[in-house]
């Protein structure tokens, strides 16, 4: 070991008192500096961890609420077209309805105005009776030459528009 001293001139007291200060610095800076640095390093990394784990579960579920997006996006489609088929159901038949109500609200006033039409044919076939007898009275009167009374004109009118 004296070899070990002469090469590297090495004293031992002097090797013994620094070993001792470098212990004491070693205790000094892992107690106040290695070891909360470590402790803070740790904290991060758990920090960062829960970050990012978070972030896992936040894209998951970001995905998951777009496929169920999606999925009540293509109900309400699907749900809307059926509301505008019923509702296109329910014109046709109200359709329907209505033009058969027109046909029987034209059925009804073309019997009316047939009706009407015979009445004012039978009241003017009356009326032209009427006429073409007192035509035909006076014809016969002239062509008689006699005049006739009331009842007698009367009686033959009736005769003529009850034929």
């Amino acid at each position: 070991m004296e070899s070990l001293v002469s090469i590297f001139h090495i004293d031992g007291k002097l090797f013994l008192a620094q070993l001792i200060n470098f212990a004491i610095i070693f205790f000094v800076l892992y107690k106040f500096a290695f070891k909360p640095i470590a402790k803070i390093m740790q904290e991060r990394t758990t920090t960062i961890e829960k970050s990012l784990d978070d972030a896992k579960a936040v894209a998951k579920k970001l995905a998951e609420t777009g496929l169920e997006q999606t999925r009540v996006l293509n109900e309400a489609k699907k749900d809307a077209l059926a509301i505008v088929e019923k509702a296109n159901q329910a014109a046709e038949v109200n359709k329907q309805k209505l033009i058969e109500k027109t046909k029987l609200e034209v059925a009804a006033i073309m019997a009316g105005e047939k009706v009407k039409i015979a009445q004012e044919k039978e009241e003017s076939l009356k009326e032209m009776k009427q006429e073409i007898a007192g035509l035909v009275i006076l014809a016969v009167g002239k062509v008689i030459k006699e005049k006739m009374t009331d009842d007698k004109d009367k009686k033959l009118i009736a005769e003529i528009i009850s034929r």
